[in-house]
């Protein structure tokens, strides 16, 4: 999975100027961005150095992806203004779809999902595949994914059944606002909220959802969608603390009910 970052990691023009670094001392901002090279295997921490390793970037880089890094987290590290674009966000939420697609298939059967905040990660149509739910998708954040005029659409899925056979979710909803103004006469109560690696008031889900479940992603996975979320103003998850439902090296799902 990692694999996809590291495909960012060599279509970045600012982080292959990094990566050209044998040694280097930081005390900045840039030391997040040197901390996910360390976790990647491109650098080793020595004291307060970051020293170069022989790991080479993969042959075929992603400029799709690298502009993630160019476009929005090395500008807001730098305090300079973020400049995302569609096509890069939508980029970015790949990067998680394996971690995705394992944490959906933890939460189990349910009739009705809400994703309280689509970025950083991008949960659809894998909760959808993976619970059989319906899926309502809220973000106070939306419109930064530029959905042209239209603000709420309702789409039909036809899911593919991989592995096991999954009941297909006959739609998924989006809702542009904040969690407290969401109509529960519309929607009725849910079966579960999913917030996934940003800060959401788990009060205000537990309002409207029987269960909550708060996602984090571990590792440079992890690294990475912190950064996104700081630079996007999404606020932070928190560690992975508490009453943990499941963890492995790579994902962590806290029970928030």
């Amino acid at each position: 999975m990692s694999s996809v970052l590291e495909a960012g990691v060599a279509g970045s023009r600012y982080l292959r100027l990094l990566l050209k670094q044998n040694e280097v001392k930081v005390d900045d901002a840039l030391g997040k961005l040197y901390h996910l090279l360390a976790e990647l295997g491109y650098f080793v921490k020595r004291g307060d150095k970051y020293r170069r390793t022989n790991k080479a970037p993969p042959p075929i880089p992603s400029k799709v992806l690298g502009a993630i890094f160019d476009d929005v987290i090395v500008p807001h590290l730098l305090g300079e203004g973020v400049r995302p674009s569609h096509e890069t966000l939508f980029a970015a939420t790949a990067i998680f779809q394996g971690l995705r697609a394992r944490a959906a298939g933890k939460l189990g059967k349910m009739p009705l999902v809400l994703v309280a905040g689509w970025l950083p990660c991008g949960f659809s149509t894998e909760v959808a595949a993976a619970t059989g739910a319906d899926i309502v998708i809220l973000d106070e954040n939306w419109e930064v994914l530029a959905l042209e005029e239209e603000r709420v659409s309702i789409l039909p899925l036809e899911l593919e059944r991989v592995l096991e056979p999954v009941s297909p979710s006959l739609f998924i909803a989006f809702e542009v606002g904040r969690l407290e103004d969401l109509a529960l006469d519309k929607y009725g109560k849910f079966s579960a909220a999913v917030i996934c690696h940003r800060g959401v008031d788990a009060k205000r889900a537990r309002e409207v959802a029987e269960k909550v479940y708060k996602v984090r992603f571990l590792g440079a996975l992890g690294l990475f969608a912190d950064l996104l979320a700081e630079a996007l103003g999404l606020g932070q998850v928190g560690e992975c603390a508490g009453k943990i439902y499941y963890k492995d090296a790579d994902l962590c799902i806290m029970d928030a009910t």
